[in-house]
């Protein structure tokens, strides 16, 4: 028999014993429940071999957002392309999205490859106010602007200019708000602009243009180039808000802004192409736009390319799914 005193003794053993294990457990749990792995961000770098001390920070690169509000987001977006493509609006569609204040992101078909065209005017423009910078009356240096029927565009130039010389400022409010190639041709003459459109676009890991295949542009990868200008990571503060300033103004209302709210502000630029064979038979359509999207406290990018057989309906693929970002922010999922 087992006296009262040693069950005492024996009750609170086992309860020092439970105790402890409970104790232990209750600070330790989190070993046994399933833990998100959240992916490394990536800082992409300048990498100047002029410069000894510093080594600017050009852009973070993260994992792409899983979290069941993008989840929606890219499936409703991937949905719209199907019916898209199943009705023959467009062959293919790449989305690009990014919650600019979050650094969160997703996309569909993202990685695709397509011809940037004018989309690439905004690098030059970038070229061309940075020397600005050093030497501040190049913007008003004439060049010569040599007029041509714009064959090459679609979308052609409202009020083009005729043969003559302009200011550096006018080619480039040509060139941007109504994507004039002829004024872009003129910029592009002075070596120094050239010179500083390559520095730039290797500065910006944009994919090589001598490749061999006339797709080499993907939305993930051209939006790097609105990236840097939001964080304003390659230029003065000002000058990055003069060179979005500028993109609020382009012409170009079919994309993008079509899909947005009137009076929203937008700074884009957009990008066209058509394909042509050798005897003059089109063999393909690409029509892109690309930019920031203002909304009130929190602005995002998006970026649609595009390729089909009519301009006119790659237009309302664009603008369809710029209602579906507009309208996922507009609900609130970035937060308020």
């Amino acid at each position: 028999m087992i006296s009262s005193k040693k069950y005492i003794i024996l009750a609170l053993v086992v309860i020092l014993i439970v105790g402890g294990i409970i104790g232990w457990y209750a600070r330790n749990a989190r070993l046994f429940l399933p833990r998100t792995v959240s992916a490394p961000t990536v800082q992409v770098r300048a990498d100047l071999s002029s410069y000894k001390f510093i080594n600017p920070l050009l852009f973070s690169e993260n994992s792409q957002d899983n979290t069941a509000p993008f989840n929606q987001l890219s499936s409703k977006i991937n949905s719209f392309i199907i019916s898209e493509e199943k009705s023959g609006q467009a062959t293919d569609v790449s989305v690009y999205f990014r919650d600019l204040n979050a650094a969160r992101w997703t996309g569909v078909n993202e990685n695709e490859t397509y011809r940037p065209s004018s989309m690439l005017k905004v690098v030059v423009l970038m070229s061309v106010l940075k020397i600005a910078q050093d030497d501040q009356t190049f913007l008003s240096a004439k060049l010569q602007y040599k007029a041509s029927n714009h064959a090459d565009q679609y979308y052609k130039p409202d009020d083009a200019l005729s043969t003559g010389y302009y200011s550096v400022q006018t080619l480039l409010n040509a060139m941007i708000l109504d994507s004039d190639n002829d004024a872009l041709n003129a910029l592009l003459a002075d070596q120094n602009v050239q010179a500083g459109f390559n520095s730039l676009y290797a500065l910006f890991r944009l994919p090589s243009t001598s490749t061999t295949t006339p797709d080499y542009m993907s939305p993930k990868s051209y939006s790097t180039v609105f990236r840097t200008m939001y964080n304003s990571t390659i230029f003065p503060w000002d000058l990055s808000e003069q060179i979005l300033n500028l993109l609020s103004g382009t012409t170009f209302s079919a994309g993008l802004v079509a899909g947005v709210p009137k009076g929203t502000v937008v700074a884009h630029k957009f990008g066209e192409n058509t394909g042509v064979e050798t005897n003059g038979t089109v063999v393909g359509r690409e029509l892109h736009d690309c930019g920031i999207i203002y909304y009130p406290g929190r602005p995002y990018l998006l970026c649609v390319m595009t390729k089909g057989s009519d301009f006119s309906k790659l237009e309302g693929a664009i603008s369809g799914i710029s209602k579906i970002a507009y309208d996922f922010v507009d609900g609130g999922n970035l937060g308020k």
